[in-house]
């Protein structure tokens, strides 16, 4: 068995990372370094505009509410003062289980934010022992998001998460729900 992964630094996905089964994508953790700032609005305004509007002002003082960041770095390229610059160490989206094909095509879901890179590549390891462990023999082969699908989401992230020591920073979703095309045959009865 194997693994379709990809790894892309462009937060606007342009490496179609939600079409694979692991699907990475970096992230700039902003650091606010409050003594340069200027209040001039450049950055709230930039990620209210371009992002998810995870930067306010609040008595001449920029709020960054983590839970809303994406990791853009709209807030770092756009500040004049450099008083948003980027954290040193490097931090990835991941996504899960995204599949193409002509059955039931789905995009990844995040599963888990601001990981760690020896996070993510133990948790692809581990991985192999749950697909090892679960995988349907007796086909000729089984895509690992029908393994997850038949076993469970739970199941695949205790395998997953073994050894895994996930960063305070580290943002996970407990339950991941993935919203694929299925095709039951009704819509091949349309216009008879």
């Amino acid at each position: 068995f194997h693994f379709k992964i990809a790894l892309t630094g462009c937060p606007n996905d342009c490496i179609k990372a939600r079409m694979h089964d692991f699907g990475i994508v970096g992230m700039a953790m902003p650091l606010y370094e409050k003594e340069r700032c200027v209040s001039c609005g450049a950055c709230v305004k930039k990620c209210k505009g371009l992002s998810t509007g995870a930067l306010s002002a609040e008595n001449y003082t920029v709020v960054r509410e983590h839970s809303k960041c994406i990791g853009c770095g709209e807030c770092v390229l756009n500040c004049p003062t450099s008083a948003w610059v980027r954290d040193e160490k490097k931090y990835y989206r991941l996504a899960i289980m995204g599949r193409t094909g002509k059955k039931n095509p789905r995009l990844a879901e995040d599963w888990l934010l601001w990981a760690d890179e020896e996070s993510i590549i133990k948790i692809i390891k581990n991985t192999y022992k749950y697909v090892d462990t679960y995988i349907n023999r007796a086909l000729p082969k089984e895509h690992i998001g029908y393994i997850v699908d038949r076993t469970g989401f739970h199941e695949f992230k205790k395998f997953a998460l073994e050894g895994v020591n996930l960063e305070n920073v580290t943002i996970e979703r407990n339950m991941v729900h993935w919203n694929g095309i299925i095709y039951s045959g009704a819509e091949n009865d349309i216009g008879k």
